[in-house]
Order: structure tokens, then sequence, then C-alpha cells
């Protein structure tokens, strides 16, 4: 027989508060600040009679032992997370956790103190199939210090578990006769689950609730700090200002009096740069297609807003809320395809023959090489005392430029081309483009990359043909790759990439704002090679033989470059990219996409990587609405350009550039570090 101990102390009247406070917090656009709700608990009266009551109740109460008043407080609202039009990433919700509510008893003992809890929570357990359970030390610690307060004991795993709507209804007569009350309080809520996930981040408690004698200041309810992602860096600005409120009980533990003294200011809202579909359109291509990890990151040329930045496998934020349990977070952990790693922006890649683009650029700067320099497309190449290997290992394709070179991505003729140019044009190129340092983008951990320089060592031809081809010591990040293709579309300067627009209050009030088209350095290509580059990279997606034809779409000329590289050699797992920019005479949205292969999996990025970016700007311009500046941008840009391979000239090839008219064997190849060279680079288009 379950026995009850009326309590004359009402629940906490907490829940019309929290969930006005919310309210603005969950939809698309940014609401008005809530109204001051009326303190229920002072019914009626008139102001001064209100004021006088509690003055004296307050005076009266002084000399009572058990009689307390306290002042806490009410933690606030996280501010939102939304994309660059309003659409909410982050947001949050108010939930009902299950409590007990003590009532005051005459000559309380262990006995008697545990009892009345114990049966409580055994009569919750049969109605709703739970095991729930405190330890005895923390309900009789509880009842000592701080038996006016609620205690949550809806918890599993050390996780406070929310009470449905049809639990509550099973709970009806318990609530009502007081023995147990819902504590309400705000939870994280992502409304998009993975959307964005390595981006956005998620939050976790910032500590556990105070179990001694209560303080002034205490919080209501657990608080939360941002753990990951963009929660986490722009912390100070989400985490609003608490509020408090004032209570009053008598000697018996009823509740006198309870007065809001300050609504809890919600955060600000955090303005992204992204683009919420182009974001999901890359994220759902990845998972189609890129099952075994890759990302895809696309900016907007003309200023270097990130508006898409996905990486695949990537996981469902809201399981880390109100915290993960600990087998899920071993599961993710420990997954092979890393679902809690960020691609995008932390992974480290070698870029295979995206990075033609920059020995090109390199070659051609240096004054050596020209775009009608000619150098013949052999299988192979010898290059002091070891042979690197063209991707075409059966044929030799004849004398190119570097248009058709990287159009048909030969090796064998940037090969030639690097050790023309020498060293220094080819890295300075890259750094130039930005590679080799992190791009600053507000996120921990980014991957900075590494590219060689001769500042640090000398480099010898071998090394330089790595280079050339970008493999070897090469290693980018996707972000990294776009943002190259971001400056090469503009020609003349790197922008900052921004990942944050601006931070505003509830009313849209700006109070802060990151700076828009942020120069990062000034790169002043010269027009003549950009033009140069970009014929090769139009050939390479409109031309004949062009090794990315799957990327084209019929809205608008697509540039572009394929890679494919030797990645992790000893599972025999390969990399594939695809990267550039359009509408090709006229750039707005750069991108590149890199696609890792399984174990054993023969890909190439024409053949996985280009039909990635084919079906996601397919998909932009069938979805997005007319009026999308983007779509706007790119409105009257025409459709199609001639593909000119231009001319070639007889330049002779240097002395030291000696191609091999038949390479042995790759089967027949000792066992030598050039050996390993040869296996590792035999393929790069």
């Amino acid at each position: 027989m379950l026995k009850v101990f009326h309590s004359h102390r009402p629940v906490l009247r907490l829940a019309c508060c929290l969930s006005l406070t919310a309210a603005g917090l969950g939809a698309q656009e940014p609401q008005e600040t809530p109204k001051a709700l009326p303190v229920e608990s002072l019914g009626t009266m008139p102001e001064a009679d209100a004021v006088k009551k509690k003055r004296d109740l307050s005076a009266s109460l002084l000399t009572q032992k058990e009689a307390r008043t306290m002042r806490l407080s009410i933690p606030a609202p996280r501010g939102q997370i939304v994309d660059r039009n309003g659409i909410a990433l982050a947001t949050n919700k108010v939930v009902n956790y299950l409590a007990l509510n003590f009532p005051f008893m005459e000559k309380a003992t262990p006995e008697k103190i545990l009892d009345y809890a114990k049966e409580r929570i055994n009569a919750v357990n049969q109605l709703l199939g739970k095991n729930w359970s405190l330890p005895d030390e923390r309900l009789l610690t509880h009842y000592e210090h701080r038996r006016w307060l609620p205690l949550v004991f809806s918890i599993e795993e050390g996780l406070n578990v929310e009470i449905t709507p049809e639990q509550q209804a099973k709970l009806k007569l318990m609530l009502e006769e007081g023995s147990l009350l819902l504590q309400p309080a705000y939870l994280r809520h992502y409304p998009h689950e993975d959307a964005a996930c390595h981006i956005v981040g998620y939050t976790g408690k910032t500590r556990p609730l105070p179990q001694g004698p209560i303080v002034d200041g205490d919080p209501l309810f657990e608080e939360m700090e941002g753990r990951e992602g963009l929660e986490v860096t722009f912390d100070h600005f989400l985490k609003g200002v608490p509020g408090e409120i004032n209570l009053l009980f008598d000697p018996n533990g009823k509740l006198l009096a309870d007065e809001v003294l300050r609504r809890p200011m919600p955060g600000h809202t955090l303005v992204t740069t992204l683009d919420f579909n182009l974001q999901k359109y890359a994220e759902n291509a990845l998972k189609k297609t890129a099952r075994s990890g890759g990302s895809m990151v696309i900016m907007d040329v003309r200023n270097g807003d990130i508006l898409a930045m996905a990486s695949n496998p990537g996981f469902n934020l809201n399981e880390f809320i109100p915290g993960i349990r600990s087998a899920r977070y071993e599961e993710l952990a420990n997954d092979p395809k890393m679902p809690l790693f960020a691609r995008s922006f932390r992974g480290e890649y070698p870029p295979a023959s995206t990075f033609k683009i920059v020995t090109a650029l390199g070659a051609l700067e240096s004054g050596r090489v020209s775009a009608a320099t000619s150098f013949p497309c052999t299988v192979s190449m010898l290059v002091g005392d070891r042979y690197f290997h063209n991707w075409n290992t059966k044929n030799d394709e004849g004398p190119m430029n570097v248009i058709t070179a990287l159009k048909r991505s030969c090796n064998t003729w940037f090969y030639a081309a690097a050790l023309q140019a020498g060293a220094d044009p080819v890295t300075n190129m890259a750094f130039r483009l930005g590679f080799g340092e992190r791009t600053g983008i507000p996120l921990k951990a980014e991957g900075r990359g590494n590219v060689p320089s001769s500042a640090d060592h000398r480099i010898l031809g071998g090394e330089l043909a790595n280079i050339a081809i970008g493999q070897g010591a090469v290693l980018v990040t996707p972000l990294q790759v776009c943002q190259s293709m971001a400056a090469l579309g503009d020609g003349q300067r790197v922008f900052q990439p921004r990942l944050v627009k601006q931070v505003q209050t509830i009313n849209e009030i700006v109070v802060d704002a990151t700076e828009e088209k942020k120069v990062r350095r000034e790169l002043m290509l010269n027009p003549e090679f950009r033009e140069t580059i970009l014929k090769g990279m139009v050939a390479v997606v409109s031309g004949s033989g062009g090794t990315g034809r799957s990327a084209a779409i019929p809205q608008a000329q697509v540039a572009g470059k394929t890679g494919t590289a030797q990645w992790r050699v000893a599972k025999d797992q390969r990399l594939a990219w695809f990267t550039g920019f359009l509408p090709a005479s006229q750039p707005v949205l750069a991108f590149a996409v890199v696609y890792e292969g399984r174990p054993g999996e023969k890909i190439g990025g024409g053949a996985v990587a280009a039909p990635i970016v084919k079906e996601v700007f397919t998909k932009f311009y069938e979805g997005a609405p007319t009026d999308d500046p983007l779509v706007a941008a790119m409105k009257d840009v025409p459709l199609a350009l001639a593909v000119d391979e231009g001319v070639m000239d007889d330049v002779p090839l240097a002395q030291q550039v000696r191609p091999a008219e038949a390479a042995p064997p790759p089967q027949t190849e000792q066992r030598t570090l050039g050996g390993f060279f040869r296996r590792l680079f035999k393929r790069s288009n």
C-alpha cells in the first residue's frame, strides 16, 4: 500500500516561464523578446499588498529555524545556430524530467525518508516499465540539504530522461497528489539531426547540480556549454544570461511566494554562411556514393563564403543531448569509418592530379614553360635512376601542351614541366594558393596539410616529380583545395574563407560580424596563364577524351580537374578527387570532392568523384528558387565555351628530361626504394 504524505508546497511554476522563453528560439525567423509573466503565486493582489505580504512573511520567518528564503539561478536558453537564410541548425526545446517532491516530515528518520522516496519511485517503475533508482545516500543528502527543491530520478546511465506526454498521462494521479512533479528544463535540439554535424557541434553539462546545502545562485536545473564545433567556439555568445527566482518557504516546507526577479536572457543567434540546401545535397550525395568516407566543400568565389562543408559518414547530434551513453560513444569512436572525424577541414590527403593545376601555373609563371610548350605523354619517364609512370601505362599519347595535358591528366608531361621549371615556382605557387597553412575558420583542430619547401631541404628531381602530380609529401584538406579553386576562379585574390556571417540578438540587432570579402593575400595571376589553365579545366569536362566528363550539367559549364591517388598503400586504398568551379567563364561556385575508396576498390576521379558534383549542382539548379542570389549571379552566363586546346611548338626537351622508350614491367621491379616509388605513384589521374 503506497503511503501518501501530503505536501502543502505547490509545484514550482517554471514550465510556463521556460516555454515562453524558448518559444522564440525554435523558429526559422527571430522572434520578439518574450514579455514577463505575472507571478502566479501572488494571486491578483495589488502590487503594494503583495510587496507588504512578502515583507511581513520574511520578517516573521527570520526567527523560525526551518523557514527558508533562497535566490536561485534560472539557466538561459542557448541562442540558435542558423544557415544564411535563417534555417535553424541548432535550437532548443523545453523538456520535463520526473522528480520527487519531498514534504516536511516531523521527526524524519532515514527509514521514513527512504520509504517515502522508494515507494514512489517503485510505483513509477511499475507504471512505466522502468528500473529507475537513486542511491540511499543521495536521497538522504537531498532531504537534509535540498528538500525544498525537486529531485530528478528519471535517470539512465547518468543521464536525465525526458518524460513523454504518454508517460505523463499514466502518472496523472501521482502528479496531482503532489508526491511527484515534472521538473522543466531547456534541452538543446538539432532539428535536422546529422546536418552539418561536424560544423555545428554539440553541447554537454557545464557541471553536475550541487548536492550540499543550498547557496544563493545555485542553478534550478543543469546548465549546458559548447563541447564541439561552433557550439564551443561561440559559446560566449550562445549561452545567454541566467535569470533569477526568489523562493520563500515556511517552516513546514510550504512555498509561500515565488518571484521571478529577472527573466533569463536568451543567447544570441549565430548566422552562418552555410546554405542548408547545398549542405544537404552534398551530404546526401556522399551518403549514397562515398559510403566508406568522403567530403565535399563548396565556396562562393566572389567572397570566400563557405556554402557547404560536408563530411561522410556523420552522426546524429541529438544523440549527444543531454549527453551520450558510453556504449554509443565507444561505438562511434571505434567505428573504422570514423563518423566523428571532420574530413572536410581536418582530413589531410594527397591531392593527386588536382595539384597539377598548381604545377602548371607555377611552370607557366616561371617563364621556362609556355602555353605552347610540348612534352611527350609517354607511359613512363626516367628521372635520375627511377622510373615514374603515367596513369595510362599501356600507350604513349604523343606530344601535348599544357591544355591537353590537363585534359588527359598526363603524369609524364607534368614531371617534365616541373623539372623544366624547378621546385620553387611550383611550391611557391602552392603557398600562394593557400596550401600548407590553415585557412583560419573558427573550428578547432583544422588540418594544416603539408607542402615541401626548398627552404627546409633541397628538393631533388625524384621528389619534385612526386610533388608535380600531388603525391609524396604533399598533403591537403578538402577545404584548402576548394579555397585554391575559389582563388583561381577570382584570379587576383585569395579571400579568407568565412563560415560565420554575424552574431545577432533575438531582435536581429547585430552584436558581432565577420568581415566580408576579407582578402587573405593578393594572388595576381597572369591573366593569360589563368586563361590557359581555364581552357584545360574546361577541356577536362567538355573536351573529347576529358577525364571529368561525368561532371557536366546542362545549366552551366563546369571547369574541373580529376585526381586519383594511392592513399593507404598497406590496405590497397585509393582516393578519388574532383575539383573546380562554375560557371567556367564567370565563376561563382568553387568546389572540391574527395572519395575514399574501399580496400581493393579500383576508382578514378572521373568515375566516382565527378558524378557527385553533377548530382549536387543539378539538384541545386532544379530546387533553388528563382530569386536565390546564387542562381541570379549565374543567370546570364554563357552555357558553353568552345574547347580550345591551343597550339604546340617544337621546343626540344631539356637534357635532364629523358623519356623512357620501354620501362621495365612493374612486376619485375626489385624490392628497393625505387620500386616502392614506382608502386606508390603508378597511378595519379
